[in-house]
């Protein structure tokens, strides 16, 4: 287990911070919902419940994640926080279900929610949760890490092979993906506390009882969505995908234009991660120009901010290729 680096530690605290504040606060606010017959008090402190389980989760794939490679996992595990971020939006979609059913389920009975014990609750509710989405959004990164590795070509006969990059020095921006499920996590949570509140007032100034129902079901409605988004996000990265902000075809025209590199026969372009994106090439150099892949991998690495770069480099000439 490698020691994180300043920022990456950061997250972690804020996690741990998060959890244990969340923690806590569930079991006040379940039984706040119970005291006060609120289902929206209730669904939220079950989402509390659910938040425990993946902040938990998050904390143990930024650990794995940090491991460093070995002879079996030569990219280390920078896939375990993807795993992670998908299971929390399975998770959230559970929670979300179970929101819509206890809804409807709810609409047969003439109960009406005691707002006087959900107004303060809500309101707690809210500033926690609220709290604890911002603590989370101030960890989040927005950029690409950028490993420190170094260059190398060979030229023998013909052939060689460039190599950039295969370090771990990252900015620890690297666990967007991961931080953002639980971000959602949190988010929901909060909307979750403004809808109880908001149904609160109107139970309490006399409105239609149905106020509970119809802000837990608006609830659902925006986790969803947002759990959706992450589930699609996740897959594309264990899937194998470009990722956006590193389009294959720059990648390619940047190859091609590079002095010495003839034309380029295959590449390869997918991110393990957040932050830590692979690119690998085979290119045909023109003749005495052993070096160019080196350089090229360099230029990409400097260019895109990518981690890991591998290029292998062919003679033109001598793989009998002629333009």
């Amino acid at each position: 287990m490698t020691a994180l680096p300043p920022r990456e530690a950061m997250q972690v605290r804020r996690l741990t911070i998060v959890l244990a504040v969340v923690g806590v606060f569930f079991f006040a606010e379940f039984a706040g919902g119970v005291l006060a017959g609120s289902h929206v008090l209730k669904m939220d402190a079950l989402h509390l419940l659910m938040d425990c389980v993946a902040l938990a989760a998050s904390l143990v794939a930024m650990r794995l994640s940090s491991r460093k490679p070995t002879a079996r996992f030569t990219f280390g595990l920078r896939r375990a926080e993807p795993v992670a971020a998908l299971l929390n939006a399975v998770l959230v979609l559970m929670a979300t279900i179970e929101i819509v059913h206890s809804a409807f389920e709810s609409l047969g009975t003439d109960a009406v929610p005691n707002a006087r014990i959900m107004l303060p609750v809500s309101t707690v509710a809210l500033f926690v949760n609220g709290f604890c989405a911002w603590l989370l959004h101030g960890a989040m990164g927005h950029g690409h890490g950028h490993g420190q590795g170094h260059g190398q070509g060979h030229g023998h006969e013909g052939h060689g092979h460039g190599h950039e990059g295969h370090g771990h020095g990252h900015d620890g921006h690297g666990h967007d993906l991961n931080l953002r499920g639980v971000w959602l996590h949190l988010m929901g949570d909060a909307l979750g506390s403004l809808m109880a509140l908001g149904a609160a007032i109107v139970i309490w100034f006399k409105g239609p009882r149905q106020a509970d129902v119809a802000a837990s079901l608006v609830v659902a409605t925006i986790i969803a969505i947002g759990a959706l988004r992450l589930i699609r996000d996740a897959l594309i990265v264990l899937l194998e995908a470009a990722p956006r902000h590193l389009p294959v075809d720059k990648v390619r025209a940047m190859l091609t234009a590079h002095p010495g590199i003839a034309s380029v026969v295959s590449l390869h372009v997918w991110t393990l991660g957040s932050g830590h994106d692979v690119v690998m090439a085979h290119v045909l150099a023109t003749d005495g120009n052993a070096t160019a892949g080196a350089v090229a991998a360099a230029t990409i690495k400097g260019t895109f901010g990518v981690e890991y770069v591998t290029i292998q480099v062919d003679n033109e000439r001598a793989c009998g290729h002629h333009h």
